[in-house]
């Protein structure tokens, strides 16, 4: 599952479990601070904010050559960060507050745990569900009409699939960044699938958006985002070489974030 459904809205997973676990540690920092009447709101805020900003700053570094302008720096929509840095940061934070705040160590260190324990366990529910997902036998159109079959065309191949439609704006936009990374990358293969709309209409899009991939489908039925649950637009899963999901990023990519997961996976750019 990549993302939870609300009415019309689908919200990333990952980072909606984070907003639980910290709200989650900031009431049991209140509980412990009402005891030794004392607050630690403030401080545990600033060691989340601190080291999302680190985390971030020290992405952009790493990889400022995928980034066009200062704007693209600032977005954060792409969720690019170090986690490392981010990890670093925050307990270099929490040192400096339980050093300089000793009346606050009890309640701040009840809700550091309370926040870690909880999206530790999220993540390990996650990675195990992650574990049993692999790239279905779904036979698919090309836009030609021929027919593939979706686990043969990954097999023994890293794969970056790409769920997307032309009426969804972030699709659109991230679209340039996987065209240049299929280039970048030729160890990876890219499947760019398109999601419930008529072949000549995808057609139509690419050319005229001047895009040409290698492996564009249609999955006219959505078949593979309801066997995933990967819902929303748009969605990019990365399975291995074995068709075991790896990793899943829903919302729109920036070159940064792609280069960043590619990494993280092994692969190699020309």
């Amino acid at each position: 599952m990549t993302a939870v459904t609300v009415g019309p809205l689908a919200l990333p997973i990952t980072p909606l479990l984070l907003l639980i676990s910290v709200l989650m540690g900031l009431l049991v920092a209140a509980l412990v601070g009402r005891k030794y009447k004392v607050s630690v709101t403030d401080p545990l805020l600033s060691i989340l904010l601190g080291s999302l900003l680190f985390g971030r700053l020290v992405f952009v570094a790493r990889f400022a050559g995928s980034y066009d302008s200062l704007w693209q720096m600032l977005d954060i929509r792409d969720r690019g960060f170090d986690l490392s840095a981010s990890l670093l940061a925050a307990v270099c934070i929490l040192c400096w507050l339980l050093w300089r705040r000793r009346q606050q160590r009890q309640a701040l260190l009840a809700g550091v745990l309370t926040v870690t324990m909880l999206f530790g366990a999220f993540s390990s529910v996650i990675y195990v569900g992650r574990q049993q997902a692999m790239l279905p036998e779904l036979t698919l159109q090309q836009l030609n009409g021929d027919s593939v079959n979706l686990a043969e065309l990954g097999r023994g191949q890293l794969t970056v699939v790409n769920l997307w439609a032309t009426w969804c704006p972030p699709c659109r936009r991230e679209m340039p960044v996987l065209q240049q990374a299929e280039q970048q990358y030729p160890a990876v293969r890219f499947v760019l699938l398109n999601q419930r709309e008529h072949p000549e209409l995808v057609q139509q899009y690419l050319q005229q958006a001047g895009l040409a991939f290698q492996h564009v489908l249609l999955d006219r039925q959505g078949q593979l985002a309801t066997q995933l649950g990967a819902h929303g637009l748009p969605v990019t899963l990365y399975f291995g070489a074995d068709g075991q999901l790896l990793q899943s990023h829903m919302g729109e990519l920036s070159a940064a974030s792609l280069a960043q997961s590619l990494q993280q996976l092994g692969a190699g750019a020309e």
